[in-house]
């Protein structure tokens, strides 16, 4: 049976396997554990024991989820499930939630779920549009001088310009929800 563990956040209360193998022959120890950054979310840490000279190697980072959390599985080894902080869908986050207890994530876990919620609420009213703008052969000179002026003319500023002003709407628009989300949930603070 699946077992969730929480708040396992540093080196010195990270879950610690005895039995970890270290080359072909030799056993060692390893700690494992979720490290939080209030801005980039959680990952996967871990540091083995060297055997031969019993001091711990340098730390192992996994790149950042929005959400760890750490488990041991049928076979009693260390794994962690997470959820990604672009993408995910509604649907996902909810069968993340369903397999963990909600309640024993910290107020940061917490928080990164209600942004995940806002970017899917906000971006499901949100359309996109792909357009051809110009057609380029890149082996041919003439096209990459053509291709550098089309990118600095006031046509190309001006649908930047616009693209920027759309996104910053998008983002703001996140924002607000995710402000909202906080509050109605009692995790502002």
């Amino acid at each position: 049976m699946t077992k969730y563990i929480y708040n396992k956040d540093s080196f010195e209360n990270a879950v610690e396997v005895n039995n970890y193998p270290w080359g072909f022959r030799l056993k060692t120890k390893r700690r494992t554990w979720i490290e939080t950054d209030k801005n980039k979310g959680d990952r996967v840490c871990f540091c083995t024991l060297n055997p031969k000279t019993n001091k711990w190697c340098a730390v192992k980072k996994s790149t950042y989820n929005a959400v760890d959390v750490l488990l041991i599985d049928d076979n009693e080894h260390v794994k962690s499930i997470g959820v990604w902080k672009y993408g995910t869908s509604e649907k996902d986050l909810e069968n993340f939630i369903s397999k963990i207890d909600y309640n024993s994530l910290s107020l940061l876990q917490k928080k990164q779920i209600e942004r995940i919620r806002a970017v899917n609420k906000v971006m499901e009213k949100v359309s996109f549009k792909i357009e051809k703008v110009a057609e380029y052969n890149l082996s041919d000179p003439k096209d990459l001088e053509r291709m550098r002026q089309d990118n600095n003319s006031p046509e190309t500023k001006a649908r930047e310009q616009k693209q920027e002003q759309i996104k910053g709407k998008i983002v703001n628009a996140i924002n607000n929800t995710y402000n909202q989300s906080l509050i109605k949930n009692n995790l502002k603070g």
